[in-house]
């Protein structure tokens, strides 16, 4: 009788358990997404809190250190870019519909050049009348996207909301993160045992890779393309910035942004302006990726760039636009891990009959 009772009671006591998670789950799953890239967050910043904390500052102002500059930049562009996209998308308009543009005509010079001179005049042409014919079929379709972007840029408001919220809760892992990591690492040794210690310098160099190397870089291209538009005085500098992280992420992308802002900015007769931004784009935005992200990374962490690009898109699609975060540093985590676990179990039959033979 008592075996029934003891065994009832621990069904009970399971069955209650069960339950009080599901009830935290319903409770906390609006924020979940908020807090794991809050926790993402202060894992990788994690050596710099600890910096601050060295030079004797408490553990408030540390915090507080810590959660302003990244606060500043990652909501500075896109609070920017939410509440300049409806003003852009009526400026667009306005300038699709009531102005008309003709591509200039060619300079004087072009036809002197020697040998060539000729074949590029016809081909300035040529682009000039594909250039009428690409403003016709923009004039014809801008009203029927207006909505959409204008849904979108709603959207990215509310999801701006959700990063606040992301920022809030950073502040407290700063504050209190030193007691979480320690129930964490004992969690993590209980059911990782020998391998916790791997398994989480796997995790760090891996988060590393995607939040500094991937989307710090792309931020940072991002941040200097609002500069050269703002310098070059071209409208709807914050939103084309905006489109820029998401371009900059992927090798040759950002071309999609500035090739066409120098082709308007001829368009206008702006050519010294629209040399300006091919120069910028090419010779500064460009190239910020080959030497900043060695320097945010370690050269040893190499992730396969598709596996990049599905987390960003299939992180978007999931979680909205706080998953453009979350979802390549998902994949990639789980990516490292698994390749370490592989290459461990390959290596044990080499090691066994290595042991064998001696």
């Amino acid at each position: 009788m008592s075996q029934f009772v003891n065994r009832y009671e621990k069904s009970a006591s399971v069955a209650a358990l069960c339950l009080l998670l599901f009830a935290c789950y319903q409770v906390l799953q609006p924020f979940i997404f908020d807090l794991l890239w809050a926790a993402i967050l202060s894992y990788v910043t994690w050596p710099l809190y600890t910096a601050l904390r060295n030079w004797r500052l408490s553990s408030n102002w540390a915090a507080a250190c810590m959660v302003l500059p990244i606060g500043i930049l990652i909501l500075t562009p896109f609070v920017a870019a939410s509440l300049s996209i409806p003003n852009d998308v009526n400026r667009i308009l306005q300038w699709l519909t009531n102005s008309s543009h003709n591509w200039p005509q060619p300079p004087v010079w072009l036809k002197d050049i020697p040998w060539i001179g000729d074949n590029i005049v016809a081909s300035w042409q040529s682009f000039g009348e594909d250039s009428g014919r690409l403003l016709d079929l923009a004039r014809k379709y801008a009203l029927s996207t207006s909505g959409w972007v204008l849904t979108q840029g709603l959207k990215l408001a509310g999801e701006l909301v959700h990063m606040g919220f992301s920022l809030l809760v950073l502040f407290f892992f700063y504050r209190d993160g030193e007691v979480v990591a320690h129930h964490f690492v004992n969690a993590m040794q209980r059911l990782a045992g020998e391998q916790t210690q791997r398994i989480l310098h796997i995790v760090r160099t891996s988060l590393r890779a995607v939040v500094y190397g991937i989307l710090g870089t792309a931020l940072a291209q991002a941040l200097a393309a609002i500069l050269g538009f703002m310098i070059a005085d071209v409208p709807y500098a914050f939103a084309l910035g905006f489109a820029a992280f998401f371009l900059m992420i992927i090798p040759a992308a950002g071309t999609i942004v500035w090739l066409p802002i120098s082709i308007w900015l001829l368009i206008e007769g702006e050519v010294g302006w629209a040399i300006f931004i091919a120069l910028w784009f090419l010779l500064f935005v460009g190239t910020i990726d080959n030497w900043l992200r060695p320097l945010l990374i370690s050269r040893e962490v190499e992730l396969p760039f598709v596996l990049i690009l599905f987390g960003i898109l299939g992180g978007l699609l999931a979680f909205g636009f706080i998953g453009v975060f979350i979802g390549p540093t998902l994949l990639a985590t789980s990516y490292a891990i698994l390749l370490d676990w592989l290459i461990r179990k390959e290596q044990e039959p080499l090691a066994k009959s290595t042991d064998m033979n001696f």
